[in-house]
């Protein structure tokens, strides 16, 4: 396969002199020595072009010049505006003795919420904002209901300045704008002036906010984490202690850069070197991850990072007809966090991409938060995956107790701690430390922490500034649990009810709360989220008999299904509808997920709390719906191109028989948001698409077009 390169520059990796720099100094000292090597290489094929791109065969190029001098003009244009308030020091209030012992404390500047999608935008305004000695508050075009209302809660609780967007978002946006900003001036960077050299180094100190990185935390209440300047730097050694970045080193992410590990560990890690990053939106991955994979090749990337929920989408979107085409040989490191590490998916990938060259030892399992900024512990560059088999009894009991392969319950180590300071395993309630082969609350430590959860004080110094029973330390609590055997963690579980999915963190009440309001036989607080240890997303929710009764409840489960997967993008594994009564709670009114999930998976239909435990391929009677649908367009496209009416029909028939309902109850002009596909149903229709008319279709068309009808009509077009 031939490879393509974008040019990186002689020695990247060279910082300013006079010791370690932070961000800001260090991107302007790359602008000024070397102006014309790649920053960021946009490889979607249609982007909003609001910063100075140059055309190269693996996508658009934004140099390190170009986005210092582009960022300068943001910067001016925010000044000529009258929106960037002083810089002002900040005490937590209730601080031990008011001298900068609390979480909270540092310098306060502006705050600029960035709400553009994935492109040179984005890192445009983040530097903009550096240069302003302002903190980013990266935040997602809301696309949903619930994205709009958490989109209006953080805003709120920022308190920004303005919103840095551009034309094309705000267009998207509609009406729902006025409703999400209020009284907020929203900026388009489409008007910033014309770049005028390189901007002044902005004097950046190691306590002022960077970034302000909103987690997981009920719609309601968002929990915006504070990420200092000092943070970012140490973060950047943290994370070079496991890669241990070799030369010139080219990344290839697909990230959402309003997420730690898309933010940290995509965008920026390779700049602080100087190195290239190749960008690929979510939409481009989420629509067919074949274009990840696909790029790691073309231009010969060395680092990757992705949640384990991707490698696995990889293997089973990716049919092995298309995987032929693929060459992996490059590819040195390819991180695997923010969720559940399993086993199996990494050795699935590997046994489905061996043969596209990929070396296992490639993977690099780790562990981390943005808490704590992103990375916390890792294995070593070329160490690949290393796996335990421990007792299940035992583990339950707190004692990790290793036993044979096979004989226990498998995990993946999440290697050594890689933070300046090492972490601890703590009883949660007694906060005594705990020994190696003990299992407890991981407690971190170091010098890439966040500061604080911004403006809720108590509950900053609750997570960031714990200390053990006999007063040491200072410590962030996780509320994950966990134990270390080898010098290695391994993670077991959660305390706090999160749903990890692609990278994202969601909070499970956010879930239920969707849920609830999907159908009017779902009472409030009367149905359950879980995540288990293998990853899976289970749906545990009380109903009336009588709905039973009515079709034997597959249509509910059903519309509990499809309201994750379009609401929230999250395709359950299972749904368990009960009997009212059998959810169980503790003494202090909170619902007990895991352990609900227990009692009803263990229970059976005939006479228990279990009135349906639903699988949504559980006799996969997908397969004679699909490839029926694929057969018809085929014969239509036997002598030519087939009809718009063919095309259409097609996808009615295979979304009706991907989803589990009619073909009448398809509305071919629905979006396809509104159709209930899940990412990896999206690929696979788009690979018996292909199979059907025996042509390749473009990914950008299922973004331009937002109905089968639009697409079916693009397909017919003469010329198409």
């Amino acid at each position: 396969m031939t490879m393509l390169h974008a040019t990186a520059p002689a020695g990247a990796g060279d910082g300013p002199a006079g010791g370690e720099a932070l961000l800001p100094a260090t991107l302007l000292h790359h602008a000024a020595t070397r102006p014309e090597a790649p920053a960021y290489i946009f490889a979607d094929a249609r982007i909003a072009r609001t910063a100075p791109l140059r055309d190269d065969p693996t996508g658009q190029v934004l140099t390190y010049g170009a986005l210092a001098a582009q960022a300068g003009a943001v910067a001016r244009m925010l000044r000529d505006r009258g929106l960037v308030p002083a810089v002002t020091e900040s005490v937590t209030e209730g601080a031990a003795d008011g001298q900068g012992d609390g979480p909270d404390d540092g310098r306060d500047g502006p705050r600029y919420a960035l709400m553009v999608q994935p492109g040179p935008s984005f890192v445009v305004a983040l530097l903009a904002a550096f240069l302003l000695r302002g903190a980013a508050v990266p935040l997602a075009p809301p696309a949903s209901p619930a994205a709009r209302g958490r989109a209006g809660a953080i805003l709120a609780r920022a308190d920004c300045t303005a919103v840095l967007t551009d034309r094309a978002t705000v267009t998207a946006m509609g009406a729902d704008w006025v409703t999400i900003l209020g009284d907020l001036p929203p900026v388009l960077l489409d008007d910033a002036p014309a770049a005028d050299g390189l901007p002044p180094l902005p004097d950046t100190r190691a306590d002022d906010m960077a970034v302000l990185q909103f987690t997981s935390g009920s719609t309601g209440d968002p929990k915006g984490v504070i990420i200092p300047h000092g943070a970012l730097a140490a973060q950047h050694r943290v994370i070079c202690a496991g890669v241990r970045p070799e030369g010139e080193e080219r990344l290839v992410t697909w990230l959402p850069p309003e997420h730690d590990m898309g933010l940290v560990g995509g965008l920026l890690f390779n700049a602080w070197r100087g190195g290239p990053a190749w960008v690929l939106s979510p939409a481009s991955f989420m629509r067919r991850p074949q274009v990840w994979l696909d790029l790691i090749g073309r231009v010969g990337a060395t680092i990757t990072v992705a949640p384990n929920s991707a490698y696995d989408l990889c293997v089973r979107a990716i049919p092995p007809t298309r995987r032929a085409a693929l060459d992996l040989s490059s590819l040195r490191i390819a991180l695997n966090g923010a969720e559940p590490i399993r086993a199996e998916t990494m050795e699935a990938f590997t046994e489905a991409f061996a043969p596209r060259g990929f070396d296992p030892a490639c993977f690099m399992p780790c562990y981390g938060m943005a808490e704590a900024t992103l990375l916390v512990t890792g294995v070593g560059r070329g160490e690949g995956a290393e796996e335990g088999w421990f007792d299940g009894e035992a583990l339950d009991r707190g004692i990790a107790r290793p036993v044979a392969p096979g004989a226990g319950r498998r995990l993946v180590s999440s290697g050594p701690a890689r933070t300046s300071a090492p972490l601890c395993i703590v009883d949660p309630d007694s906060h005594a430390a705990l020994p190696e082969g003990r299992a407890g609350e991981i407690w971190i430590a170091g010098d890439s922490l966040g500061r604080g959860y911004f403006r809720q004080p108590e509950q900053s110094a609750a997570t960031f500034a714990a200390r053990l029973d006999d007063g040491s330390g200072r410590y962030l609590r996780s509320g994950d649990i966990g134990f270390l055997h080898g010098g290695s963690l391994y993670v077991t579980g959660r305390i706090k009810d999160v749903v990890m999915w692609l990278g994202r963190t969601l909070h499970a009440a956010d879930l239920e709360q969707m849920l609830a309001a999907a159908d009017v036989g779902i009472r409030p607080g009367r149905v359950a989220v879980h995540q288990d240890a293998d990853g899976q997303v289970n749906v545990v929710a009380e109903i009336a008999p009588a709905r039973i009764d009515q079709d034997d409840g597959s249509a509910l489960a059903r519309g509990l299904w499809h309201a994750l997967v379009s609401g929230a993008g999250v395709e359950p594994g299972r749904v368990l509808l009960v009997r009212p009564g059998s959810l169980l709670w503790t003494t202090s009114g909170k619902i007990r997920r895991s352990a609900s999930l227990e009692r009803a998976a263990a229970d059976a239909p005939e006479g228990g709390c279990l009135l349906l435990d639903w699988l949504p391929y559980g006799d996969d009677d997908r397969a004679g719906p699909r490839a029926a649908a694929v057969r018809r367009l085929r014969a239509a496209a036997a002598d030519g191109p087939p009809a718009e009416a063919a095309l259409a029909d097609f996808f009615v028939e295979w979304i009706a028989g991907s989803v589990g309902v009619e073909p009448a109850e398809i509305d071919p002009e629905m979006p396809w948001a509104d159709l209930g596909l899940s990412s990896l149903m999206t690929s696979e229709m788009i690979a018996d698409l292909e199979l059907a008319i025996d042509r390749a279709v473009e990914i950008e068309l299922l973004f331009e077009l937002h109905s089968p009808a639009e697409l079916a009509a693009e397909l017919a077009a003469p010329g198409a």
